[in-house]
């Protein structure tokens, strides 16, 4: 797993670099308590950016340590985030560097992703406010329609769903993916990781993925924040990456659905 900590590493400098250049959060009242918070005239699409960036390493570092440990439960529910931040990252990017007008819906996720989880500091349970939260649906329909990816918007959309609905059972616990903790013989559960078994095997192939999804959203924030020099160093470290993994990204994403179309018949 050599690559993943190179890669790791290289995430973390590309992201100090980015980190920089923003705005420093300041320390506010809150309640009865100091926190951090950036002030509202700083609140765009760039900052959202870079804060989804930075859970998408940290959650993709967190992997790493799981995958190591054999905790692929733990690992299918952390995948699940990334699916999320990873198309926040591209949908947040679009009236930047995809052509495309900032929405109402970027307009509305912005003010929600900056709010406050309760408006009474003190009491959580006395609190009145609601998050309301743009409905995934209307931020995976945007990318969609956006033409990213290569496909129609109908395949750009079910690919989606079918990679939210992978591991959405790993974050609500369904029995089918529970049942994957049983092994040996007389059968038991693993309650202290997979480590050695072929389920620890299955998701190191599965985090491939993830870490060149995280090169791709590296790349794409720094587009979106004009760092020039990042995005060059980004795309010489992906092929980097798939020379050593022997794996690209690359490819006619039409065709393959395509193909996948075709055997389901």
């Amino acid at each position: 797993m050599k690559i993943y900590h190179e890669t790791k590493s290289f995430l973390q400098n590309s992201f100090r670099a980015m980190e920089a250049s923003i705005p420093s959060p300041i320390r506010v009242k809150y309640g009865e308590r100091w926190v951090l918070r950036y002030r509202e005239e700083h609140r765009c699409l760039e900052l959202a950016i870079i804060q989804k960036l930075a859970r998408y390493i940290s959650g993709l570092n967190a992997s790493l340590l799981l995958l190591e440990s054999g905790y692929t439960q733990e690992l299918g529910a952390i995948f699940r985030t990334l699916d999320e931040f990873q198309q926040d990252i591209v949908f947040l990017a679009l009236p930047i560097v995809g052509g495309i007008k900032i929405t109402e819906t970027h307009k509305k996720y912005l003010e929600q992703f900056f709010q406050e989880e309760f408006d009474n500091p003190e009491s959580a349970i006395l609190s009145t406010q609601k998050r309301d939260l743009v409905p995934r649906k209307k931020i995976l329909a945007i990318i969609a329609n956006s033409a990213q990816g290569g496909l129609n918007p109908h395949d750009q959309r079910e690919i989606s769903r079918t990679l939210s609905q992978t591991y959405s059972g790993y974050v609500h616990g369904a029995s089918c993916h529970i049942c994957e903790m049983i092994g040996g013989n007389p059968p038991h559960y693993f309650l202290s990781g997979m480590a050695g078994t072929y389920r620890q095997g299955e998701f190191a192939y599965n985090y491939w993925d993830y870490a060149y999804r995280g090169l791709i959203s590296l790349v794409l924030t720094a587009k979106a924040l004009g760092e020039v020099e990042i995005v060059d160093q980004g795309y010489k470290f992906i092929k980097h990456f798939e020379s050593i993994t022997g794996d690209t990204g690359n490819g006619d994403a039409e065709a393959l659905m395509k193909k996948i179309k075709r055997k389901a018949d």
